[in-house]
């Protein structure tokens, strides 16, 4: 499997797609590469300071079967970053999947890639009219979205995104061993135990990091 990329600019929102991230880091080994403008620190909507692993101008877009771009509360600089700009015009040449949660899905936009694709996020309809380039007749009032190689997702829908991605990677067939959100809860659903052998290696990564 090749690796993911996580592009992230500052004001990106962490709990969009942490969940995604770390499914596909610890249930499926994947790396994932997090990737800026350049090295300098990002840092995120509710404060964390994040370094970037990569920046844009070394990566080489057919090492990655998905790119991931987080929402944020204030867009206005990721939105002026030529670079990231200009890096996801040429993601419209590429057969790779793009994943947008929340406000990214306007950077899509900004970048000519939803002139014919249909797409949801956590936007205000008053962008509509501000952005020329965001299309409104693209526009569906859906949790999550795909069309062709692009899915969009409300942000608080981020579960639902995270199952949509790891599908349409074809990872596996069923999310539900991954993902548990129900309205309602049983006691059996909230107990937990490990066979053995799976047993046997937790305690054997607790004794290794000790």
């Amino acid at each position: 499997m090749k690796k993911v990329l996580c592009i992230i600019y500052p004001n990106f929102s962490l709990y969009e797609i942490t969940a995604l991230t770390s499914t596909l880091a610890l249930s499926f080994d994947i790396t994932i590469d997090y990737v800026a403008s350049d090295y300098s620190i990002v840092i995120s909507e509710d404060g964390l300071p994040c370094q970037p692993t990569k920046i844009l101008d070394q990566i080489c877009i057919e090492e990655y079967s998905c790119i991931i771009l987080p929402g944020m509360v204030n867009i206005g600089a990721a939105l002026q970053d030529e670079k990231l700009n200009s890096f996801l015009r040429e993601l419209g040449e590429q057969d790779i999947l793009i994943a947008a949660i929340s406000s990214a899905p306007i950077l899509l936009a900004k970048a000519g890639l939803l002139n014919d694709t249909k797409f949801t996020g956590g936007i205000w309809q008053n962008f509509f009219d501000y952005f020329e380039f965001l299309p409104r007749e693209n526009f569906q009032s859906k949790l999550v979205v795909q069309d062709k190689n692009i899915i969009t997702a409300i942000g608080f829908a981020y579960q639902e995104f995270a199952r949509k991605v790891i599908l349409g990677l074809g990872l596996a067939e069923n999310t539900d061993n991954y993902f548990k959100e129900q309205n309602e809860y049983s006691e059996e659903d909230l107990i937990f135990t490990l066979s053995d052998k799976e047993f046997d290696e937790v305690k054997q990564s607790i004794e290794n990091a000790l």
